[in-house]
């Protein structure tokens, strides 16, 4: 509704009447191409609709999936190896001690709180999951992790550490779950957006990235039932984990998941990209298709050609544009 009515005053102001739209977005907002154009088709006559997750899942445990699947069998053994070193090392206190001084932990980190546990092991999944999700340096993920000369797995996993709650309070990381506190903050800043995407996630999409397979290599540290918890804490107990997929559920009813009814749409997506796995990967129509760009991630067909593009985005690009003109005319 906003869009649509962004679109109408831009229209009037700019005098474009008898012109035509053509929406682009991003990941999330991809989606909210697609489905502008499934909505409002008599604003917009196309969408470019990149990385876009349409398919909404409570438990995206196959985001873990993916992230495993670009880095190899011997790279995703060590991964699971330094999990594995971590749960052992959270037994006794001693290693509760020897855990702290490999990652940089505050003295406040006693490993007997299973969430600080947790926020814990997720943190860490970020500084691989976001190196493949951006594909920047996941060649460097691999070779550190699969370097013995680095130490232990778990010591090698610490020299990819890029998450860190040192500030002008603490010259160590501060790992607590009661840092989930800052998204109860409601006052108003427009430069801070986590509250907001949470709540989101928690009535709308779910998109919970969690360690719930069983064969995935981040151990099993951060459920589906973790994340349902975290939108009690924030939002209030009327949130559980039935709550969320009903509203998940409706979402998708609504929009159509894998198959929105919709035409004049592209569909781009990276094979390294964790989030294609929720992407539309078929052509729907004649004149709603789908792209996979090998060896590229998240909405890397946003960014600006280049003369080192593969020829898969090339033919990407190309797609896109000939789509565009199909559209224009």
């Amino acid at each position: 509704m906003n869009t649509e009515q962004f679109a109408l005053y831009l229209t009037k102001k700019l005098s474009l009447e008898g012109n035509k739209w053509v929406v682009f977005g991003g990941s999330y907002a991809g989606n909210l191409a697609a489905w502008f154009r499934e909505k409002y088709p008599n604003i917009a006559i196309g969408a470019i609709a990149s990385s876009a997750p349409v398919n909404l899942v409570v438990n995206f445990k196959n985001y873990l999936g993916v992230i495993i699947e670009v880095l190899g069998k011997e790279c995703s053994d060590n991964i699971r190896k330094a999990y594995m070193e971590m749960e052992n090392l959270l037994k006794t206190p001693e290693g509760v001690i020897k855990l702290r001084k490999i990652l940089n932990l505050c003295d406040n980190f006693d490993g007997k709180t299973v969430n600080d546990n947790r926020w814990l092991a997720e943190e860490m999944m970020w500084d691989i999951a976001v190196a493949v999700q951006s594909n920047s340096n996941i060649s460097g993920v691999i070779n550190t992790m699969n370097n013995p000369s680095g130490g232990t797995p778990l010591e090698r996993y610490a020299k990819l550490q890029t998450w860190t709650y040192i500030n002008d309070s603490f010259t160590c990381n501060y790992v607590n779950y009661t840092q989930i506190a800052i998204l109860k903050n409601t006052t108003i800043n427009p430069h801070k957006i986590g509250r907001q995407w949470m709540y989101q996630t928690c009535t709308e999409f779910g998109y919970f990235q969690t360690s719930d397979a069983l064969d995935y290599a981040f151990g099993h540290y951060f459920p589906v039932e973790y994340y349902a918890q975290q939108c009690a804490d924030i939002f209030g107990p009327q949130f559980t984990l039935q709550s969320i997929q009903k509203a998940v559920d409706r979402t998708n009813a609504y929009y159509g998941g894998l198959k929105p009814n919709v035409t004049n749409v592209v569909f781009p997506n990276g094979s390294l990209d964790p989030w294609h796995s929720l992407g539309i990967l078929k052509d729907l129509n004649n004149s709603t298709k789908a792209v996979m760009i090998e060896n590229y991630s998240h909405v890397q067909d946003m960014w600006a050609s280049s003369p080192s593009d593969t020829q898969s985005l090339k033919n990407a690009h190309k797609l896109i544009e000939q789509q565009i003109g199909e559209y224009l005319k």
